[in-house]
């Protein structure tokens, strides 16, 4: 079985693909790179705050699906 990252790999590994797209990620590597974040946090691989520092690594996504995903809709809620 392979281990899970550890944060400090995630933030390399972000980073570097920051770094092969002139400093800024497209939007599409962006989301996937989100729901990925998402993912390692809701099997509680890495911290919420750990997921939120990653996540200021990536551009802001307007109406970005990955948060409705992770945290559902207002429908969801009775809202």
């Amino acid at each position: 079985m392979v281990a899970p990252p550890t944060f400090e790999e995630l933030r390399r590994r972000i980073q570097r693909e920051i770094d092969h797209f002139g400093g800024k990620l497209p939007e599409r590597t962006a989301l996937v790179w989100d729901g990925y974040f998402a993912a390692l946090m809701e099997w509680g691989l890495i911290s919420v705050s750990e997921h939120e520092c990653l996540c200021k690594m990536l551009p802001t996504i307007k109406d970005n699906p990955v948060k409705t995903i992770l945290l559902g809709r207002p429908e969801d809620y009775g809202s």
